[in-house]
């Protein structure tokens, strides 16, 4: 946790800090908004938002910037990420995650874990890719999985990301474990994609978990339960 002098009374007459950065281990289930909203709920009137999307699927650190600290959005936005996740491989969803719904199956004939390798490493550098249709992306207006619910086909604009490292952990008869490095905008779920196109075959991201955002790591990461105690007492 970074925090300010400035202090904020709530009810009871107790007083916390009113304007810090907090490094939440989002769990599996909770939107990054769900944090907002109890962080928001404790600190109120306080200012409270959070630097970069997790997906309700995944876990780990999302960081919550309160008061003044919420100046620092932007800034905390741009640092690269650090992630684990496995690719199911042979299944396609719609979302490509795990909570989407089945659009495409193909054979699994996985190569050994050496031209495994050799395919990420294609993708280590400056590289193109295309977003999630589900995706919070603003088209016109509009965000691009607004626009997948209500069936309209429209797809995001193929993109420039960058990847530091790309590194093969684990090789299972039907998915694959994996680490990367990434800047900002980076969707690992369209990393897992195309990956698995080169391995001529289809795939969704089964688990994602963010390890760290910049400096902020998840060793470092206090869980929503620690927080509400944090905030409560």
């Amino acid at each position: 946790m970074r925090r300010h002098e400035r202090g904020l009374h709530l009810t009871g007459g107790r007083t916390v800090p009113a304007d810090f950065i907090l490094n939440i281990n989002k769990p599996i289930g909770w939107s990054s908004f769900d944090v907002v909203r109890m962080v928001k709920k404790r600190l109120a009137p306080a200012k409270v938002g959070h630097a970069g999307t997790l997906d309700p699927f995944a876990e780990g650190v999302l960081l919550i910037c309160t008061g003044k600290a919420t100046k620092l959005i932007a800034s905390l936005m741009s640092h690269e990420k650090a992630y684990r996740g496995r690719m199911r491989l042979g299944i396609e969803t719609d979302t490509l995650d795990i909570a989407g719904k089945i659009t495409s199956r193909k054979p699994v004939l996985l190569p050994q874990a050496g031209d495994i390798e050799k395919i990420m490493r294609s993708f280590i550098g400056h590289i193109e890719q295309v977003p999630p249709r589900y995706s919070a992306l603003h088209h016109e207006g509009k965000r691009f999985y607004e626009m997948a619910r209500s069936g309209q086909d429209t797809e995001p604009q193929l993109r420039q990301v960058f990847v530091q490292d790309l590194q093969l952990q684990a090789v299972r008869e039907d998915s694959i474990d994996f680490t990367v490095v990434c800047s900002k905008g980076t969707y690992i779920r369209s990393l897992a994609r195309d990956v698995a196109y080169g391995l001529g075959t289809v795939a969704f991201l089964s688990h994602l978990q963010r390890t760290r955002i910049g400096e902020f790591t998840i060793n470092e990461a206090v869980t929503v339960v620690e927080l509400k105690h944090m905030l409560d007492d």
